[in-house]
């Protein structure tokens, strides 16, 4: 984000409507960054935040309820922000009280007397997404403030649709209403400093890029582990899985910016364009592709979840083996796997490059030690490169050492989360850092989804606090290759 542009954003007078604002979602991520956003004064000096929800709650039961997840030691700073959140029980799945909604937004404006821009944020459940759009259309929210001189912006979470034909259908309801400028189409993941800092590490040094392809990669390896299980999620969890529910959306997201070429500009479209090139440049997913590439699992006691069916099939485990087509890639496996209930919580890029082994050093290393480069994403956001170096002492023995850069240790400014830097891209209306029209990545997933609801591969049950099941571990030793630990050493605070 520009430096210009937080200034700037003190004049935009905005009413931000949060749909399922008694979620989890809301709760612990939402209303916190809002209220991160506040305590640094970068929200508008004229700015509501209407939080929307079926239960019954007055304001002051309702931000009562948020406290829980937000510190706010300075009563006084903590009484202003609340002051800024006003609720409204609606339900925008079947429409009731929306006209009290509607009623409220105009009202604000009249007291603003300024066109207020209007932001409306679906954290609500992905299967009612197409009742809700309808409804928004139906009383007319996607025009914006009353002259229309700013039409509303809508904010859609992931997962977008089930498969390819649903995530269609939904996009086909969606721009009945609103246009693609109006749409964000949030993956958080993509705010998150580090997978920003991508682009700067790859196209900011020369020393980089130029070894960043098939010549001098051996595979990559993108992990997303977490260490807690379906939590309250079971009814919804249930029916994705961790293939259409992660798989889908951040880790190709992932994949498409640590491969993709160097665009043009630091552009929306510019960006997009060159993460589609990707998408579409994976190899597909014949059936024999699926059960020999491909790896699901769940962890014992799964099933006995709350809203969990007897006897689930529902993967909590996903492993991908899959190639880029491409110039750059052609011949490179990318490992992209994801888990609940794992040994630890981390998320990260891993490069293996290629060792061939070094005539001066034959005789003083008993393997190859390969380099390779970590992009750690969570839970502490930093860069690791592994290099070989000589132990000290009298004798010539080579060991693997690591450099690292860990954004917390390196830079004494306030880091924001990923919600706090996506939110105020939407206030500002900048869709850099949000997917477009969802379609590319459930292409890939759809055949292999198809072949699991069949049994093939066999549904791995692995215990809680390991690193998945045992036939991960064995389709990557199968290549000559070995899972590399995802998670830095020093960069943890």
């Amino acid at each position: 984000m520009p430096a210009s542009e937080p200034q700037s954003v003190k004049e935009k007078a905005t009413a931000f409507v949060v749909f399922g604002a008694t979620g989890d979602l809301s709760r612990k991520k939402i209303f916190p960054s809002f209220f991160e956003l506040f305590k640094t004064n970068l929200l508008p000096e004229k700015f509501k935040i209407i939080a929307a929800a079926r239960s019954a709650y007055s304001n002051k039961e309702f931000t009562q309820s948020l406290k829980e997840n937000i510190e706010a030691d300075d009563k006084n700073l903590w009484r202003k922000f609340s002051d800024l959140i006003e609720y409204i029980q609606c339900d925008v799945e079947s429409g009731k009280n929306i006209n009290l909604l509607s009623q409220r937004l105009e009202d604000l404006e009249k007291t603003n007397k300024v066109c207020t821009q209007r932001i409306f944020y679906m954290a609500v459940s992905p299967f009612i997404y197409g009742k809700a759009f309808e409804n928004l259309g139906k009383y007319k929210l996607n025009l914006g403030c009353l002259n229309h001189q700013k039409l509303a912006r809508i904010v859609t979470e992931k997962p977008f649709g089930f498969n390819f034909q649903s995530a269609h259908n939904l996009n086909e309801i969606l721009n009945k209403y609103f246009d693609e400028s109006q749409i964000f189409r949030i993956d958080h993941f993509l705010g998150k400093e580090t997978v920003q800092n991508i682009f700067a590490f790859r196209f900011g040094n020369e020393i980089f890029e130029p070894i960043w392809n098939r010549n001098f990669v051996d595979n990559v390896q993108i992990t997303l582990a977490e260490r807690i299980g379906i939590e309250k999620r079971g009814e919804s969890y249930d029916k994705m899985g961790a293939l259409r529910d992660v798989v889908q959306n951040h880790l190709l997201q992932l994949l498409t910016i640590v491969t993709m070429d160097e665009p043009t500009t630091f552009s929306r479209d510019s960006i997009r364009h060159k993460k589609i090139e990707i998408l579409k440049a994976i190899r597909p997913f014949s059936k024999d592709d699926v059960i020999n590439n491909t790896i699901r699992g769940q962890y014992n006691g799964y099933q006995q979840e709350a809203n969990v069916a007897k006897n689930s099939k529902t993967d909590t485990f996903a492993l991908v083996k899959l190639f880029i087509e491409n110039g750059r890639w052609q011949g490179v496996p990318f490992y992209l796997r994801t888990g609940k209930k794992l040994t630890g919580a981390v998320t990260s890029i891993i490069l293996q490059f290629k060792e061939h082994g070094h005539e001066l050093f034959k005789n003083f290393q008993q393997k190859p030690i390969p380099n390779h480069i970590t992009l750690q994403i969570q839970p502490d956001e930093g860069i690791g490169i592994s290099l070989v170096a000589k132990k000290p002492g009298l004798t010539t023995v080579l060991e693997p050492v690591d450099m690292e850069f860990c954004y917390k240790k390196s830079f004494d400014v306030p880091q924001p989360n990923a919600y706090e830097r996506l939110l105020m891209d939407i206030i500002l209306g900048d869709q850099t850092l949000f997917l477009g029209r969802i379609g590319n990545s459930w292409k890939i997933i759809d055949p292999i989804e198809k072949v699991w609801q069949k049994g093939n591969p066999k549904l791995e049950v692995y215990e809680q606090g390991s690193w998945g099941p045992q036939a991960a571990d064995k389709l990557i030793a199968a290549d000559g290759r070995q899972w590399l630990a995802p998670l830095l050493t020093i960069c943890k605070i």
